[in-house]
């Protein structure tokens, strides 16, 4: 089948070498890039935090390259899932905790085993996050009395593409699938078919996201022929689409 990787780069290659392994042919759209805006020196005086939280493997990029400050060499990471557990090790973490795999899982696991005080559990929280993102982890921990401070460490900035790409690069001929990876690649991508004329295109494309919050941003039409993944982790995605046959 012919799959359209809507993933950011670099992700966007290795996923892209995985479905042609798969034998599948890809084609990349990233929607998105990121930029860093955060150095070590913007991280907080590591005595008021207990415990730092991350939705995003993109949340530790910042770290790349300069040591962490040693006050936060043994502050644990609470990591969304095993990408941005596996980011945080590479950052040079060492006590690393996994939750589901969104951030509403990582937000009520945190609340599970934690009281605001309570001894030896992260009741003051640092947040790496990324900009767009949704207010549902910081809500949720707020809710339950939780201290959380952000650090935006990093933002995803729209890619622009011309109508010729688009038409005869990417879209002719149309993808089969299409693989979305957040709901800011759902919405960009219907913005982007909507400003090309291009939605027609995709009558009998199938989609596959990463989430059922991803699917449902999608417009009637295509939502009917969308697919949510098992996990929210690639693996499972592919999965999914081993599952079309």
């Amino acid at each position: 089948m012919r799959v359209l990787v809507t993933r950011p780069e670099p992700g966007g290659r290795r996923t892209a070498l995985r479905l042609a392994e798969m034998g599948h042919e890809p084609v990349r759209l990233p929607l998105f890039e990121p930029r860093i805006t955060a150095q070590a020196a913007d991280l907080p005086e590591a005595g008021p935090i207990d415990a730092l939280v991350a939705t995003s493997a993109r949340a530790f990029d910042f770290l790349r390259g300069a040591p962490i400050p040693r006050p936060y060499r043994r502050i644990p990471i609470h990591a969304v899932g095993p990408a941005t557990a596996h980011s945080a090790s590479e950052a040079g973490f060492a006590t690393i905790q996994e939750a589901g795999g969104t951030a509403l899982e990582l937000a009520r696991s945190l609340i599970a085993n934690s009281s605001a005080g309570g001894e030896g559990q992260p009741a003051r929280l640092l947040y790496l996050a990324g900009r767009p993102r949704k207010s549902s982890l910081e809500a949720e921990l707020g809710r339950a009395g939780m201290s959380v401070t952000t650090l935006e460490t990093y933002e995803m900035i729209e890619i622009s593409y011309s109508t010729d790409f688009i038409m005869d690069d990417v879209f002719d001929p149309a993808p089969d699938v299409i693989l979305l990876y957040s709901a800011n690649a759902a919405d960009r991508l219907v913005q982007l078919l909507s400003d090309k004329n291009r939605g027609k295109s995709l009558r009998s494309a199938r989609f596959l996201c990463l989430s059922s919050d991803i699917r449902d941003r999608l417009p009637d039409p295509w939502r009917a022929r969308a697919t949510a993944s098992a996990r929210p982790e690639e693996d499972s995605l592919l999965a999914s689409l081993a599952a079309l046959g």
